[in-house]
This record gives C-alpha cells, sequence and structure tokens, in this order.
C-alpha cells in the first residue's frame, strides 16, 4: 500500500482522529442564506413598488436549496475523505493516500514545496499541521470541480494525534532538504 520510491524512508503515518469542523465547511451555507435573503428582499421590493408577479419569488426556494445542496455534498465528500485517507511523512515527500472500495488513491506534495508547517490545536489530544497561509488563501485555494477530493484538497494533516512531534518532524526535515551551500545573515 505505500508508494514509496526507492530510496524513500517513512518518518510518520497516520490518520485523522475525527472529523473537526471548520469555517471553510461553513461559508457556503453562510453565502446561500445571505444571498437568499438579499434575493427575498429584491423580489418583496420589485413585487411592492415594481408590481412584479409573485409567482417569481417561488423560484427563490429552488436557488437557495441548489446552493445550500452543493455544500452539503462538498462536506459530505470531505467526512467521507477523511474516513478514507492515511497520511505518510517520507524524507522527500507528504502523501495522501486514500483506501477506498474503488481502489487506492495516492496524491502527494513534494517537502520543498510546502511552506514552514503551522499547527492548530484542537484542545482534545488532535490537532491540524497545514502549510497554507490564512483563512482567506485557504478558501480561495478550494475549487468546486467535479474531480477527486484528493485534488482539491489544501496540504494539511487534520486531527493528527501528536501533531506538535508531526510539524516538527516535518520542519526538521525541510531545514535538512534546504541548500546548504551559502549562509544567510
Amino acid at each position: 500500500m505505500f508508494p514509496l520510491a526507492e530510496g524513500e524512508h517513512l518518518l510518520w503515518s497516520g490518520r485523522p482522529q475525527r472529523y473537526p469542523r471548520r469555517y471553510a465547511d461553513f461559508h457556503g451555507y453562510v453565502a446561500a442564506t445571505v444571498g437568499f435573503a438579499a434575493l427575498g428582499a429584491l423580489g418583496v421590493f420589485a413585487s411592492v413598488k415594481l408590481g412584479m408577479e409573485l409567482a417569481v419569488l417561488a423560484l427563490l426556494p429552488g436557488f437557495f436549496g441548489a446552493a445550500v445542496a452543493q455544500t452539503a455534498e462538498r462536506n459530505r465528500q470531505r467526512k467521507l475523505l477523511l474516513g478514507v485517507l492515511t497520511y505518510l511523512v517520507t524524507d522527500r515527500r507528504l502523501v495522501f493516500v486514500a483506501d477506498r472500495p474503488g481502489g487506492i488513491e495516492f496524491r502527494w506534495v513534494w517537502l520543498p514545496d510546502l511552506d514552514e508547517p503551522r499547527l492548530r490545536d484542537h484542545g482534545d489530544g488532535t490537532g491540524t499541521v497545514s502549510f497554507k497561509g490564512p483563512s482567506r488563501v485557504r478558501l480561495r485555494d478550494q475549487k468546486f470541480q467535479a474531480q477527486s477530493s484528493l485534488t482539491t484538497m489544501t496540504p494539511e494533516l487534520i486531527a493528527i494525534e501528536e501533531p506538535e512531534h508531526v510539524a516538527e518532524l516535518i520542519a526538521r526535515t525541510l531545514r535538512a532538504l534546504q541548500p546548504s551551500g551559502g549562509t544567510s545573515s
């Protein structure tokens, strides 16, 4: 199952221990609700002031329902993915392995392509190690495409045990991979 290249060494492996909720899981619901409220207010204004047919307002729940369904499906897929995901940290890569009934899927990120690891403690003995900037950057990187959940996933180790140890292991490996030709002051 482990997709290690010749000469590559496994430093750590683990699985998500739970499904932590985060802002990114809810932003679709918030956007749909705000959009529905704005369209509802616009519809009421149009029907009262402009004499528009009230039947047009009947379309609003359909648009709202479609937006909520799309967000709910994305969250459902993410939760299912975390249930079958295994993380591998090697001396060269961060590997994501999704062992699904239809087959095993592998995705990886080369360690030199990652930023310094950031740690977010969940307060229950688990934490998330991420490598991207603030939430606005992660939200921008999320795409709503019809493809594997692993393809659009940002590189992070979600709800793992001993996250401090894993973050330090990755940081140490990143430092070892940096070229040591010059000095920086």
